[in-house]
């Protein structure tokens, strides 16, 4: 990609074919939402729910502290098809896990290492073939590939379920890599590696204090990921779709309406009250008894998360050169994840002991604590000191 915003559209035929190849990966990335489910049935307490759900973040996280300088040196795209091909395989293996047990953990690891691969890889190639003017329009856009998949695969997966278990589940889901992957073939190079690829990343006080807000949203985010399935059952909410279909619904349509505020207003400026709004939204979500307000809250949680995302990623790799695009994406995704893994293990011992809406009160904490931090630790990128800046690998 030009380093000139004119020299290439918001929406790239490379851009797009990136975009659909990442929806396909989420695709069968997503459809886990419903393993919970899975893992309750085999016998699983909500203590193992979160070690499960958490073992997936941690190995994903391993994989990023290898992946994010390789990113920078080889070609992303191997990258992309490297984790597309291993999360189709890992899923398939599914069908042989009859209970809880090493392998079921082994296939989540698995799951972690494809993700690491597949999603920093597509994500910084998204980064890469956006115009550097509107790169939050263009990431809110890209992450409705993401956004999408969190209403779709857990309303087709319980119909799956329901039709022919979670056996059909797993066949499918592999299926939604399978496509992904054919689909990059035949995928252009983006263009050379700029050189600044061998110089380090420099980390100013703004952008450490933004990857550890990332952080703490991801604690945030990750408990109702985690939790809502379960929660939504034992409170006799109805279907689990109810939320992720609203939730979703609402985060796509603020990405294409709202999400290039940020680049017209200031990314700093609409990043403050968004964040806001999803602290309050998961708060809510403690006080939900009906289908109705199960519906409503998954709407303001979607619009809310729908803003954060792209607006916080954005305002991240402001200034930052080319040639570290990929290690900057897997340090700010990275640290996203760090925080859902990190919830998922410490927050099921809290619905273990306390029940669901515990955790959610405890996630609007942390989401309110994030907030303060992002309000008193950031400045806009014009106002950031160089003097401020630390190395980084």
């Amino acid at each position: 990609m030009s380093g000139k915003s004119g020299a290439t559209p918001l929406l790239s035929p490379a851009f797009v074919r990136v975009t659909v190849a990442n929806f396909c990966f989420f695709l069968t990335f997503a459809s886990f939402f419903l393993l919970p489910l899975h893992v309750r049935a085999l016998g699983g307490t909500e203590r193992t729910v979160g070690f499960v759900m958490g073992t997936n973040g941690v190995a994903g996280l391993v994989g990023i502290f290898l992946l994010g300088p390789l990113l920078d040196r080889v070609d992303r795209r191997l990258f992309l098809r490297a984790g597309l091909a291993l999360m189709g395989a890992a899923t398939l293996a599914f069908l042989f896990v009859v209970r809880i047990g090493p392998f079921l953990y082994v296939l989540r690891v698995l799951q972690g290492i494809a993700f690491a691969a597949g999603y920093n890889a597509a994500s910084t190639l998204a980064v890469e073939l956006a115009p550097p003017t509107r790169r939050g329009a263009a990431l809110g856009i890209f992450g409705v590939s993401t956004l999408a998949t969190h209403a779709l695969a857990p309303t087709i997966g319980e119909q799956l379920v329901r039709a022919g278990g979670f056996r059909l589940l797993f066949v499918v889901a592999a299926l939604y890599s399978t496509v992904g992957l054919a689909l990059t073939v035949g995928l252009p190079p983006p263009g050379p590696l700029d050189t600044s690829r061998q110089q380090p990343l420099r980390m100013d006080r703004t952008r450490q204090a933004t990857i550890l807000v990332v952080a703490l949203m991801g604690v945030a985010f990750g408990s109702v990921i985690t939790f809502t399935p379960t929660f939504v059952h034992d409170a006799a909410l109805g279907s689990v779709s109810t939320f992720f279909l609203s939730y979703t619904a609402a985060a796509i349509g603020t990405r294409f309406g709202v999400a290039g505020l940020g680049d017209r207003l200031g990314h700093r400026r609409v990043a403050a009250p968004a964040l806001a709004l999803l602290g309050g939204s998961i708060g809510a979500l403690a006080a939900v008894h009906s289908a109705v307000e199960l519906a409503a809250v998954g709407l303001v949680f979607g619009t809310a998360q729908g803003v954060v995302y792209p607006t916080l990623n954005a305002f991240a790799i402001d200034d930052v050169a080319p040639g570290q695009y990929g290690r900057l994406q897997t340090l700010f995704n990275g640290a996203f994840n760090l925080g859902v893994t990190s919830g998922s293990f410490a927050l099921g011992n809290v619905a273990d002991r306390f029940g669901h809406r515990a955790v959610f009160l405890t996630s609007a904490t942390i989401a309110a604590v994030a907030l303060g931090i992002f309000v008193t630790a950031t400045r806009e990128r014009g106002a950031t000191e160089a003097a401020d800046d630390v190395p980084s690998a």
